[in-house]
C-alpha cells in the first residue's frame, strides 16, 4: 500500500499527532507543554513541508521534516514534492551541522503495515551526533546502499515499511514488509542511546515537561531569522 493524501487534504486518521498540531488545532502534545513558552514550534517552511525541533531531544538541535498535509510515508511523494522536500533537508542539515555530526533517519510506515511509532503522517529525523559515526555502523542490520536519500526514496516507492538512515554520503534501507514485527517502535531512537550510552529514554513520550533543549534550538532559529 502507498502512501496516499486524503481527497480533501485532511488527515484520514482518527488521531494523529501532526495533523492536530498544524491542521486540526487539536490537542496536540507540543501545544499542550508548551503553551506558555511558544505557540509554534516551526523553524522552517515550504509551500507543503515544515521543519520542527523534535519533542525528546537526545542531542540538541534535533529536527523533523514533514508535509503539513497527512501522508503516510516520505518515500510516497511524487516528484515535484519530493525535490521540495529534499531542498528542505538539505537546508535543514545545514543547520544541524552546527549542532554535531548530522544523519537522517525514517521508520517508514503505514496504517496497514503496523508499523513505526504508531503516528502515521510521514516524518524524517535529523539529529546531530556528537561524534562521526558511519551510517552502517549505527544501521548494520541494512541491506541496500544508496548515493543518496533521493535515490534510495525512488528505490523505496510503494514499499509501506521500511527503515532508513543515511548521512550525506551515503543512505541504508532495510525492506520490512517481510518482517513486519522484528523491529520495534522508535528503532533508531533506541539505537541512538544504546550507541551513545545516553542517560536519557529513548521515548519521545516520556518527555512530558519543557525541554531547556528545545527552546534554545526553537531561539536559535528565530535569531537566524531575525
Amino acid at each position: 500500500m502507498s502512501s496516499q493524501l486524503s481527497p480533501t487534504g485532511s488527515c484520514p486518521m482518527p488521531i494523529c499527532e501532526f495533523c492536530q498540531e498544524f491542521g486540526t488545532g487539536g490537542p496536540a502534545r507540543f501545544n499542550e507543554i508548551y503553551r506558555s513558552v511558544a505557540d509554534s514550534r516551526i523553524v522552517a517552511r515550504t509551500s507543503r513541508f515544515v521543519a520542527i525541533p523534535t519533542l525528546g531531544q537526545l542531542f540538541e538541535g534535533s529536527l523533523l521534516v514533514l508535509p503539513i498535509a497527512h501522508v503516510e510515508t516520505c518515500s510516497g511523494f511524487a516528484a515535484d514534492a519530493r525535490s521540495e522536500l529534499l531542498g528542505l533537508i538539505g537546508d535543514m542539515l545545514v543547520r544541524v551541522a552546527t549542532f554535531g555530526h548530522p544523519v537522517y533517519f525514517e521508520h517508514g510506515a503505514t496504517a496497514a503495515s503496523a508499523g513505526g511509532c504508531g503516528i502515521y503522517h510521514a516524518h524524517l529525523h535529523i539529529v546531530p551526533l556528537p561524534r562521526k559515526s558511519a551510517p552502517h555502523a549505527l544501521f548494520p542490520e541494512a541491506e541496500q546502499r544508496f548515493d543518496c536519500l533521493a535515490a534510495a526514496w525512488t528505490a523505496l516507492k510503494g514499499v509501506d515499511h521500511y527503515l532508513l538512515l543515511g548521512d550525506t554520503n551515503e543512505t541504508w534501507v532495510r525492506d520490512l514488509r517481510a518482517e513486519p514485527s522484528r523491529f520495534p517502535s522508535q528503532f533508531f531512537r533506541r539505537r541512538l542511546v544504546e550507541h551513545f550510552e545516553l542517560n536519557a529514554p529513548w521515548d519521545w513520550r516520556a518527555y512530558g515537561h519543557v525541554e531547556p533543549a528545545l527552546v534554545r534550538t526553537l531561539a536559535g532559529a528565530a535569531s537566524n531569522a531575525g
